[in-house]
């Protein structure tokens, strides 16, 4: 998009830790407002449930104001919408509008049914995209159940892959069908050692040394066992105002804020499209094709920007004959709308396109 001004606002929940609202590199209007309650008068004037949260909702202490004790929330949520200004950072999209919704306390633990609520209130409330930057090690229905009923109200949900090298199937949100699951990459642009991985994981995004917004009188790394750590080391700047970290927690905001700002470019965008556009512009990285490190490969936001809404991949299948496209589409596992360019496939080929259930392109290479 070539001017801020031309941009559409898009709602990104961020369920996490809270937020520093008062962060300077944070403007006010970054923030998501619910205009169906009048500040401070102690009712629920939408009768959604919910008293006077006019910007989000605190899940752990049952209250409207989500202030960030832990740094999480405010640093994924830098990533998304931070200021474009003259100072700090800039976040993903600058049409952004952060839903503070806090699911994780202090010291970033949390219930899965909290995460649930959050992500139930988060569709309810017209949130485009949902960020889920947190996990546990087992996926629970009642999760499930939440995400099922995001993306029946039309929100585009993504989550972290986890930092435990390990399979993203065994974790939760990120192993929930329907999420967009996010890797971290490194400084060369290769799978990040600690994140998880697995034929889930849909892209990559940049998760080592992310530098976002720190909340104040936070120290985010302290807080996490088994993290080699010296105090103060992650704060950066001379108004300690912002914090370097790395984690699948700061590479998840990078897809949401791009979702953001392809609806924001676009707001004719139904969510798959987006979705199609942000994955299939993807470079490729690691294994050619999709793979289990990252998905569809590193996100590229210009590239998406100019992306085809309609496409969903395309294969140059060549004269060794249906087994490589075959495995290809095995290993994408993603569903779709029909829609056969062909030209003279096998049948065995076109069979496996047609029960796969995908939108793809097929060029024949001669």
């Amino acid at each position: 998009p070539g001017q801020t001004a031309d941009l559409k606002p898009v709602t990104v929940a961020i369920i996490d830790t809270g937020l520093d609202w008062r962060h300077p590199d944070l403007p006010a209007t970054a923030l998501w407002r619910n205009t169906g309650e009048v500040h401070g008068n102690g009712l629920d004037d939408d009768s959604n449930g919910y008293v006077d949260d006019v910007i989000g909702w605190d899940f752990i202490d049952n209250g409207n104001k989500p202030w960030d004790h832990d740094g999480h929330g405010t640093f994924v949520a830098g990533v998304v919408a931070a200021g474009h200004n003259e100072r700090g950072i800039a976040g993903v999209n600058p049409a952004g509008r952060i839903m503070v919704l806090r699911a994780l306390d202090a010291f970033g633990r949390g219930h899965a049914s909290m995460v649930a609520q959050a992500i139930a209130y988060a569709a309810d409330q017209g949130a485009q995209v949902i960020n889920l930057s947190l996990g546990g090690r087992t996926l629970t229905n009642v999760e499930r159940l939440a995400v099922d009923h995001a993306h029946a109200k039309g929100a585009l949900v993504v989550a972290a892959a986890g930092n435990s090298a390990k399979a993203v199937k065994e974790f939760a949100p990120a192993g929930i069908p329907g999420v967009i699951t996010v890797s971290a990459t490194d400084r060369k642009d290769r799978r990040a050692g600690f994140s998880n991985w697995g034929p889930l994981i849909d892209i990559a995004a940049p998760g080592v040394d992310v530098l976002s917004l720190r909340a104040r009188n936070t120290d985010l790394l302290s807080y996490i066992k088994g993290v080699k750590y010296t105090l103060g080391e992650g704060i950066v700047g001379p108004d300690r105002a912002y914090y370097r970290a790395s984690g699948t927690s700061f590479a998840a905001p990078i897809v949401s804020g791009a979702l953001s700002l392809l609806l924001s470019a676009r707001p004719d965008l139904k969510p798959d499209q987006a979705r199609r556009m942000l994955l299939n512009s993807a470079r490729d990285i690691d294994t050619p094709g999709n793979d289990g490190f990252s998905g569809y490969g590193l996100i590229d936001i210009k590239a998406a920007l100019t992306a085809d809404p309609e496409l969903n991949a395309v294969f140059t299948l060549g004269p060794t004959g249906a087994a490589p496209a075959m495995a290809a589409l095995d290993s994408m596992g993603k569903t779709g709308e029909v829609s056969l360019a062909t030209f003279d496939l096998s049948p065995e080929v076109l069979e496996a396109i047609r029960d796969g259930n995908m939108l793809f392109a097929i060029d024949q290479q001669q």
